[in-house]
């Protein structure tokens, strides 16, 4: 494996760059949603809309990104190419990331009934947490963009630009503890941080273990449209939730063995290369 090299400045300003260009494109993707929805709608009602043009635009920058510093940045992205038994490891991690998510949230609502500053939390995030829409199409775009293009371009960012600058000057772990605190921090509601930061640390492990962004992609993607449309979508239907919460918990021994798996596979590759 390579060792990794000192920390110097860029160690701080890739992080500090991949997170400012992600509130900025939360920013700028609000002018072509005023732009084309009539002047009599509420923009908050345009959640699908401004998170599609959110997605395009941090789409688009992340590419010229790349390309500009497709010879310090690109190459600490790590694309190994998936078998079929690693393939096999994203919907048993998955599930199993949404079981725990699911765990902090009981445990959570548990504290609130305590603590009226924990339950105000949980309330703000509960509100942001609900889809608010005016049309099918705008519906249709924010499960487009939850479900599938947010977490390509977030895996893009975290993982492969942040969590490898991490990795090419911090051992392993430090690296993956680090960038999974970025990753928590990042999404800045107080009771969304814990759960984004325990994602983001079996995230980045998978990654560290598989050397393939192709993998965290595909597991983030299946988390977020298993926890965030399909749970959206049956959200009035309580006995069905139950039944995923269920699924999930079901799943933790799989995906237990196929986290082992991995780190099987990266401590033998370790001990190979010496």
């Amino acid at each position: 494996m390579d060792k990794p090299f000192p920390i110097r400045i860029r160690t701080f300003l890739v992080p500090l760059a991949g997170v400012a260009l992600y509130y900025s494109v939360q920013v700028l993707a609000i002018l072509p949603v005023v732009l084309i929805i009539p002047r009599t709608d509420d923009i908050s009602s345009h959640v699908g809309l401004h998170i599609f043009f959110v997605a395009l635009l941090m789409g688009m920058f992340l590419s010229i990104w790349l390309f500009a510093a497709r010879r310090s940045v690109l190459p600490t992205i790590r694309r190994e190419r998936l078998s079929v038994r690693k393939s096999l490891t994203i919907l048993p991690i998955a599930m199993t990331m949404l079981a725990l998510a699911s765990f902090y949230m009981i445990l959570i609502a548990l504290i609130a009934k305590y603590i009226p500053q924990i339950d105000e939390l949980l309330k703000n995030y509960t509100d942001r947490s609900t889809l608010n829409t005016q049309s099918g199409y705008d519906t249709i775009l924010y499960y487009v963009s939850v479900g599938v293009l947010i977490p390509v371009i977030e895996e893009i960012v975290f993982r492969g630009i942040i969590l490898g600058e991490f990795l090419s000057t911090m051992r392993p772990a430090v690296a993956v503890i680090m960038s999974s605190l970025v990753f928590g921090g990042m999404h800045l509601q107080p009771i969304q941080i814990g759960y984004a930061c325990m994602c983001g640390l079996i995230l980045g492990f998978v990654y560290l273990y598989s050397n393939s962004i192709f993998l965290s992609i595909g597991i983030h993607c299946v988390f977020n449209i298993i926890g965030g449309v399909l749970q959206d979508v049956f959200s009035d239907n309580k006995p069905l939730l139950l039944i995923f919460f269920a699924i999930e918990v079901f799943f933790i021994a799989f995906g237990v063995i196929s986290f082992l798996f991995l780190k099987k596979g990266y401590r033998n590759k370790v001990i190979r290369e010496g």
